[in-house]
């Protein structure tokens, strides 16, 4: 019998449709030959063709290559230039997850995934001035005891103070933080925060030994900055009850940030939503869901869900010590609570070079990476290679491959493992999730007499 297979992209171009018979498909997938990572169907869904071991279909899940030890981190760093296929990596990855019934929840600052929301029913909350959509990152959650959730807030609330201000808070400044939150609602806005971090109490006062004046001297540089915040950058985006509610059942969540990004908004806004997003991700999921990652590979049971939580542009948090710390903590829950993330960033010297050596920030940029055990190198720069033998620990030849890789073509570094790797695009992929260009050739269209959408 023979059966069609489906178009498929190879390094960014379409290849012809080929038909097999059933005796002779398995000469699709010579799993005998190449690296020691898992192959076939069940080592997870397609990612591409492995080029260095006879152009072999190469799986990637971070469940099975956990469940088979193979990697004890489940998370992922992408780097790549623009234009080199990261983007459309990540894109597809999480739609194939999604296809095998994982949930997805994304930060979006460039607003690149709506139509991965649209493509699989996904909510799309996007925080933009003048829309109805808000979040409020002090929200309590379901199963949160008392002093989990102020743990909890003051941990958001000192990041964002301390992202604003570009450096850490003092102990008497974070005594202060988490004295106020001590006694808020469970309805509670930053802006009440603020309020009594102006206008501290006696009780506040008596929690850290000292006076009400004293206290309010000390934290104003703290309670001015967020203040600034939420009537300037972050105003019509996080000062309001959360507009929306999380299904725990449901496909995910996208969070719009677009509206911030090139601004100084960008960072505060992504500490904000990951922090309301973590804290949601962290909580304990419905009764058919296994959340941890311990046997959750392909012999847990069948109605387990496993999720992926995709921070893009990581690299604009990079450069600032609050939020550095942050990300890095993101990293550490996520591994703690079975989560893969995957952190996006251009270049190398994203990860150490945007800090003076030794310091604090440079080993928190460094702990992200050694947190993610899947590494995906597109091209770098020839510039690059010191800091990438530095940071990945990379052979010769391989400094000498990133630099040379054509487009859609990326080195894979696996726990001990490596594999140079063809990505491949359905054409639904390609035409409906990957093609960010249909936006500037619409607008060259339209210039040009208006014929049709470009897309």
């Amino acid at each position: 019998m023979t059966r069609p297979l489906p178009s498929v992209r190879i390094g960014g171009r379409l290849a012809d449709s080929i038909a097999v018979t059933t005796r002779h498909s398995a000469s699709l997938y010579p799993w005998q030959i190449g690296s020691a990572l898992p192959t076939g169907p069940s080592a997870g869904p397609v990612i591409g063709l492995d080029v260095l071991a006879g152009r072999t279909v190469f799986h990637y899940d971070p469940w099975e290559l956990y469940a088979r030890h193979i990697i004890t981190s489940p998370n992922m760093v992408v780097l790549g230039q623009l234009g080199k296929g990261k983007s459309a990596l990540v894109k597809t990855h999480l739609h194939r997850q999604l296809l095998a019934g994982r949930q997805v929840f994304v930060l979006d600052p460039k607003g690149e995934y709506r139509a991965l929301a649209q493509l699989h029913g996904i909510p799309h909350l996007r925080l933009a001035p003048g829309s109805s959509d808000r979040l409020n990152p002090l929200d309590p959650h379901p199963g949160d005891n008392p002093a989990a959730t102020q743990r909890r807030r003051a941990t958001t609330v000192a990041a964002l103070a301390a992202t604003g201000l570009g450096r850490d808070l003092t102990p008497e400044e974070r005594a202060a933080v988490t004295a106020a939150l001590t006694d808020l609602p469970p309805a509670a806005l930053l802006g009440d925060v603020v309020h009594l971090l102006l206008n501290p109490t006696d009780a506040m006062a008596d929690v850290l030994s000292t006076g009400v004046e004293r206290l309010a001297g000390a934290v104003r540089p703290v309670a001015l900055e967020l203040r600034r915040l939420l009537d300037g950058d972050l105003s019509g985006l996080v000062d309001a009850p959360t507009s929306c509610h999380l299904d725990p059942d449901g496909p995910g969540l996208v969070l719009d940030l677009s509206a911030a990004f090139g601004t100084p908004a960008l960072v505060a806004v992504m500490v904000c939503a990951g922090s309301w997003l973590a804290a949601t991700l962290t909580q304990q999921p419905s009764h058919h869901q296994a959340g941890s990652f311990l046997g959750s590979g392909p012999s847990a049971a069948s109605g387990s869900r496993q999720r992926l939580l995709l921070v893009d542009e990581a690299w604009a948090l990079l450069h600032l010590p609050a939020a550095t710390a942050w990300l890095q903590a993101l990293s550490k829950l996520a591994r703690a609570h079975g989560i893969q993330l995957i952190t996006v960033v251009h270049r190398a010297s994203d990860l150490a070079g945007q800090a003076d050596t030794g310091t604090a920030t440079q080993a928190q940029a460094r702990g992200l990476l050694a947190d993610a055990e899947t590494r995906v190198l597109y091209t770098q720069a020839a510039g690059e290679r010191a800091l990438l033998s530095d940071l990945l620990d990379l052979t010769g030849p391989e400094l000498e491959l990133v630099t040379q890789l054509p487009p859609h073509r990326a080195l894979w570094r696996i726990g001990t493992h490596a594999a140079v790797v063809d990505h491949l695009l359905s054409p639904l992929e390609a035409q409906r999730l990957v093609d960010t260009d249909a936006s500037m050739r619409r607008r060259h269209t339209n210039r040009a007499g208006g014929q049709g959408s470009g897309s």
